[in-house]
C-alpha cells in the first residue's frame, strides 16, 4: 500500500502526550493502513479536516478554544463531511454532551480513563468497515 492508499485518520485532542500514544499507537500497529494526521484544538483541527480530508475522526470533547460538540456542528455545516465518521474521547460519560454528538453522527466513544491502543485500532476498523471508507 502506497502513501496515498492510506486511509487519514485525524486525531483533535488537546492532550499531547495521549495524542502521541494513540497516533504512535495506531502507526505502530497498523502503519501500513493509516496516515495519522493530530490537531491541538478544534478551530486547528476544523483547518486540518478541510486539508487533509480524513476516513475518519478521532475527537475529544472538552478542548481549549473549540469543544469537540462545537468542532462537531462547525464540521456538519460543510456537506462534505456530513458523512465523516467520528469516534469522541471523553474523561467521563456526560449523557447531555454524548446525546448531542450522536444527533451529529457520532459512530462510537472512547472513555479515556479506559482507553487502550488495542481498542481504539478495533473501534477504528469497526466504523471504517460499516463506512464503507
Amino acid at each position: 500500500m502506497t502513501e496515498t492508499d492510506k486511509q487519514k485518520i485525524l486525531i483533535v485532542d488537546d492532550d499531547r502526550v495521549l495524542s502521541k500514544v494513540i497516533k504512535d499507537g495506531i502507526l505502530a500497529k497498523k502503519g501500513d493502513m493509516y496516515d495519522v494526521t493530530v490537531a491541538f484544538d478544534g478551530e486547528e483541527g476544523l483547518k486540518v479536516a478541510q486539508e487533509i480530508f480524513p476516513a475518519l475522526i478521532l475527537l475529544d470533547i472538552v478542548m481549549p478554544k473549540m469543544g469537540g460538540i462545537e468542532f462537531l456542528e462547525k464540521l456538519r455545516e460543510d456537506s462534505r463531511f456530513i458523512d465523516t465518521p467520528i469516534i469522541i474521547g471523553t474523561q467521563v460519560s456526560d449523557i447531555e454532551q454524548m446525546s448531542k454528538a450522536v444527533t451529529l453522527g457520532v459512530k462510537g466513544y472512547i472513555i479515556k480513563a479506559e482507553f487502550s491502543v488495542e481498542n481504539i485500532i478495533k473501534q477504528v476498523e469497526e466504523v471504517l468497515a460499516k463506512t464503507g471508507n
